[in-house]
């Protein structure tokens, strides 16, 4: 397979991006949920490093309710380039940068009164600003204490020009016994639910599902939930933690470059890369203008990193600022200008993203978010 077209002569590197596993990925959602509850989808930094448009725009095309994020100029963006889906803004802004937020047909997380007197002063023409509150479950991070959430929501609700669409609550966790704490703290917002429902106060939108739960088959009461990693096929655990995520697709598919020197060094040969200084054999070693400064990490030790050239995956020698070496003993026929593949390939011969983040000592989703914005980008399967 070649990938010319995804690549310049002064710039052969590039990430493929397949949205039609961005689809998949969101059917299997929707399919391990209950029938009638929504699902927002997180497009945070950068749509975890996928492209917060091609994400959306494909997103919005296959129904989804709305999208939350923290960046206001990735919102903005995507407004001013056709995305009309509700977008919820993560708590992040000063009360000043509120009214900004309403303005710009965003809908913001209220977790105090100074924003929330704000938002209710940025309303206009009589229509009421439309506004989510965070509660903050035990996590720690943001969000009106548990505790005080339904004093706090029934004050917001009788304030003139403030309309609360939503309430919901953060829960991640990776491990066992971040699953048995969310478990209780799951019990704990449906209570709130039901209390704000007895006193009339339940807004139309509640969440507190997330990857982790929808995956783990946590039942809430809460009509909503909002997944980020499993939209882009990755795991929400830590390593070893036992999870069926067979049908999850990783919406990045290929990373890739393209060999700009192949050379000949003899038996003897002072090579100092990967410490062969005086190499016992002849060698042949290939280089490709991808590195740490393209968002590839250096090998961790003990670790066998590898490319697919030529359909046959290869030894990488060393990963420096800028350039990628490998050795190519075995690819007689490696020239300049073939493919070098770190993650893709064919059924023979393939690297997934778990063995490249693997050798490098990352998770799956940092292995992404550190080439994000530094490859040419290329989407694939788009709706």
């Amino acid at each position: 397979m070649k990938h010319l077209r995804m690549s310049s002569a002064v710039n052969p590197n590039w990430a493929t991006y397949d949205l039609s596993n961005l689809v998949d990925n969101l059917s299997e959602v929707r399919r391990q949920l209950a029938p009638g509850r929504d699902v927002f989808a997180a497009i945070k930094g950068n749509a975890y490093g996928h492209g917060a448009f091609p994400v959306a725009r494909t997103l919005e095309r296959a129904g989804i309710s709305a999208f939350m994020t923290g960046s206001y100029d990735e919102a903005t963006e995507l407004r001013e380039l056709g995305i009309r889906a509700p977008i919820v803004m993560f708590a992040g802004a000063l009360p000043d940068g509120i009214p900004d937020i309403i303005n710009a047909g965003l809908i913001p997380t209220i977790v105090d009164m100074a924003s929330a007197r704000a938002a209710a002063q940025a309303s206009m023409s009589g229509t009421p600003a439309s506004i989510y509150v965070k509660v903050n479950m035990g996590l720690g991070r943001l969000g009106v204490a548990a505790s005080e959430a339904e004093t706090f929501i029934a004050t917001l609700s009788e304030m003139p020009g403030l309309k609360v669409d939503g309430i919901y609550t953060h829960l991640p966790y990776g491990n066992e016994a971040g699953l048995e704490w969310a478990r209780g703290r799951y019990v704990a917002f449906d209570d709130l639910i039901r209390r704000l429902d007895t006193a009339g106060l339940v807004p139309p939108v509640t969440q507190a599902g997330a990857s982790s739960s929808v995956v783990s088959g946590i039942v809430d009461q809460a009509n909503s939930v909002c997944v980020g990693h499993l939209l882009y096929g990755l795991s929400p655990y830590e390593p070893g933690f036992p999870a069926d995520l067979a049908n999850y697709k990783p919406v990045i598919s290929e990373i890739g470059s393209r060999l700009v020197q192949v050379t000949a060094h003899r038996q003897g040969s002072d090579v100092v890369i990967a410490g062969m200084q005086g190499i016992r054999t002849g060698k042949r070693i290939g280089v490709a203008p991808i590195g740490a400064a393209h968002g590839l990490h250096r090998p961790a030790p003990g670790s066998a990193p590898v490319a697919v050239i030529r359909g046959m995956r290869v030894p990488i020698l060393a990963v420096s600022l800028e350039h990628l070496t490998v050795d190519l003993d075995a690819v007689e026929t490696a020239e300049v200008g073939d493919e070098v593949l770190l993650l893709g390939g064919d059924e023979d011969a393939r690297i997934s993203l778990d063995e490249l983040a693997g050798w490098s000592g990352l998770s799956c989703l940092d292995t992404v978010l550190a080439v994000s914005g530094r490859l040419d980008a290329h989407y694939i399967g788009e709706a």
